[in-house]
C-alpha cells in the first residue's frame, strides 16, 4: 500500500534504565519488530534517529524502504522528532508509530485504513483502547503544516486540536502497549 510510516527512535530510553529498542524480542529486536509490522502494510517507513543513530542506520542497512532520519535536537523530546520526519512524508496519507510498540499488528494499520475510506471527512484517525488514545495515529498530508507551524516543545494534542480527529474505540490492547520499564519488557516477553 502507498502510504508512509513515521516512527520516533531517537529518545534515550531513560525511564526504561537501558536503551530498548535494540533489545531482544521474538526472533529480532524491539525496533525491527516495529518497523517490520508497519512495512506489512506500509510502503516505506521513516525511521526518526537520534541517540545512537548510527546502531539504528547500521540495522536497517540492508532494508531500503526504511529510511533514517537524523533528529539533531532529539534531546528536546518527542515532538522534535516527529518534526524532523515529516518532511520526509510522500504520501497522501502517513502514520506515526512508536519504536517501542512491537505489537501493533498489520491487521491494525489495515483497520484505520478502512476506517478512513469511510470517513473522508477526517484528517486524523486514532484507536482508543479503554478511553486512553494509542497508536498508530493515521494522519491526512495536509496536517504536516501545522505540526511544522508549532514549537519544537510542542504534543501532538495541541496539532490534534486543529483538526477533525476521529477516535476509533477498539479492543486492542497491543495499541497502547509499550515498552517504558523492565516490568513490562519481561511482561511483553511473557
Amino acid at each position: 500500500m502507498n502510504i508512509d510510516c513515521l516512527i520516533p527512535a531517537a529518545g534515550l530510553s531513560s525511564r526504561m534504565g537501558k536503551w530498548k529498542l535494540t533489545l531482544p524480542y521474538k526472533e529480532s529486536t524491539i525496533v525491527e519488530c516495529t518497523a517490520s509490522n508497519a512495512l506489512s502494510v506500509c510502503s516505506r517507513v521513516i525511521l526518526v534517529t537520534g541517540h545512537r543513530g548510527q546502531e539504528l542506520k547500521d540495522l536497517f542497512k540492508n532494508e531500503k524502504r526504511v529510511i533514517p532520519v537524523e533528529n539533531t535536537s532529539f534531546k528536546s523530546g518527542m515532538f522534535s522528532s516527529i518534526q524532523a520526519g515529516v518532511p520526509f512524508i510522500e504520501t497522501e496519507w502517513f502514520f506515526i508509530s512508536m519504536g517501542d510498540m512491537p505489537e501493533i499488528t498489520s491487521e491494525l494499520y489495515t483497520f484505520l485504513i478502512e476506517a478512513q475510506r469511510n470517513s473522508p471527512h477526517m484528517e486524523i484517525l486514532r484507536p482508543l483502547y479503554k478511553g486512553k488514545r494509542g497508536h498508530p495515529v493515521l494522519l491526512k498530508k495536509s496536517v504536516i503544516s501545522t505540526i511544522l507551524s508549532e514549537p519544537y516543545t510542542s504534543e501532538m494534542k495541541n496539532v490534534f486540536s486543529h483538526h477533525t480527529v476521529l477516535d476509533l474505540p477498539l479492543d486492542l490492547p497491543e495499541s497502547f502497549l509499550d515498552i517504558d520499564t523492565e516490568e513490562e519488557y519481561r511482561k511483553l516477553l511473557g
